[in-house]
């Protein structure tokens, strides 16, 4: 393919060009079938790819395909110290990401095919917002759809593949399925930037898997390009992260809490809001060189559903993370039990007033509205709970939830 189509392809595909209209248009559906819904989304994991190695070989040329999104420092592994903490390991680093939930509400600790996810999954919220919708995980490393078997067993994963290990065969069947499949949510993972990072560590290899990555995220792309032709209603989301960063100083290794392991990226090929964009400069935890003033994995879900229009209600949200895309909501949560009280304070941070109330849920019911400039609340209402309690903050109308463990059932 020549450079000049590749270009072209990728403009498609991150909307940089208009699709013209085709002067065979595809004949018009029976009344009676079911429309197309135009806003579907494609979320490419990349395995233990680390940030600043992406960086370095987009400036030497050797990502081009990447170098066309919108890239952003993030975070993962939970905050230290609290009940979201997770190793900076694959089992609960894409657990989160396809949950928009930290470890305590998906309970998947480490690598382990016998995990079960407990949370709510992005195919799952999908399907019960509208079960037309059709969902695919494609995946090199099978462990990722063994934890989700219950998605699979119940519907909510329309297209589940299993590669073993086989990036090839992931860009393949992806390809295959985003250019001629009737999925709105396409999830595929690539894994030889974390295989060779364990062999080799950051070595001249690594840097070629980085580049083999990109190509076969360039050939995703592109299969999207040649499917816009053909369906120029729809309007694809883009995103790519992955799941954990690497052990300084020879990037063989990761699972713990260092500032390499958890420091990560997010790229989309839309405009980010300020959640990506604009990292809080004085977080409430400065750990990690201010690393939680950026957006983190468990922002990606709540990303995806907003895109396509499946965001659940404030009363239903559970849901650690923030849309990256749209108005900002409350960000860097917080919910702790003050000492020796069975008072619970929320503290957030609002970038500016939005001109709509404050909304405080507890386990889904309303308990509070506050002014749009208010910033922290206490719950004085918690005397008689006990074990987990879901609060949701919503601001500028976009929710976001923290999970508190009380009473005996917290120790």
């Amino acid at each position: 393919m020549s450079h000049a189509t590749v270009a072209l392809s990728l403009a498609f595909s991150l909307g940089l060009i208009n699709c013209v209209a085709v002067s065979h248009a595809a004949p018009l559906p029976p009344p009676d079938a079911p429309q197309a819904k135009p806003h579907k989304a494609l979320l490419i994991g990349v395995d233990g790819l680390q940030y600043e190695k992406l960086r370095q070989a987009i400036k030497q040329g050797m990502a081009p395909n990447l170098a066309r999104l919108q890239l952003a420092k993030s975070y993962v592994g939970g905050i230290d110290g609290t009940t979201t903490e997770q190793t900076t390991g694959s089992g609960p680093g894409w657990t989160t990401i396809l949950t928009g939930s930290w470890v305590d509400r998906h309970k998947v600790p480490s690598n382990n095919d016998e995990w079960r996810n407990q949370a709510p999954s992005v195919f799952k919220q999908l399907k019960l917002a509208d079960p037309q919708r059709k969902t695919a995980s494609i995946v090199s490393w099978n462990t990722i759809n063994h934890n989700f078997t219950d998605d699979i067993a119940n519907g909510y994963i329309d297209l589940a593949v299993d590669c073993a290990e086989d990036d090839q065969c992931v860009a393949d069947k992806t390809g295959e399925e985003l250019e001629h499949g009737q999925s709105d949510l396409v999830f595929v993972h690539l894994d030889e930037t974390d295989t060779v990072g364990h062999r080799d560590g950051f070595s001249p290899a690594y840097q070629q898997a980085i580049q083999s990555v990109d190509n076969h995220v360039g050939q995703l792309l592109a299969a999207l390009s040649r499917r816009q032709v053909t369906h120029p209603q729809e309007d694809w989301l883009v995103i790519v992260a992955p799941d954990h960063g690497r052990r300084l100083p020879d990037g063989h290794d990761h699972g713990k809490q260092t500032l390499s392991e958890k420091t990560t990226f997010i790229a989309l090929n839309k405009p980010g809001n300020a959640q990506l964009t604009a990292p809080i400069a004085h977080p409430t935890n400065p750990a990690h060189k201010g690393l939680y003033g950026y957006a983190s994995q468990a922002d990606i879900t709540p990303t995806l559903l907003a895109h396509l229009g499946a965001l659940p209600a404030a009363a239903q949200y559970s849901m650690d993370g923030l849309p990256l895309t749209g108005p900002v909501g409350a960000r860097q949560l917080t919910v702790r039990q003050l000492p020796g009280r069975t008072d619970v304070k929320l503290t957030w941070h609002a970038d500016r007033p939005t001109g709509t109330p404050v909304q405080i849920y507890r386990n889904g019911e309303p308990i509070a509205t506050l002014k749009d400039t208010q910033q922290a609340y206490v719950d004085t209402g918690t005397q008689a709970l006990e074990g987990p309690v879901n609060y949701t903050v919503v601001v500028h109308q976009v929710p976001v939830s923290r999970l508190i463990i009380l009473g005996d059932k917290a120790h």
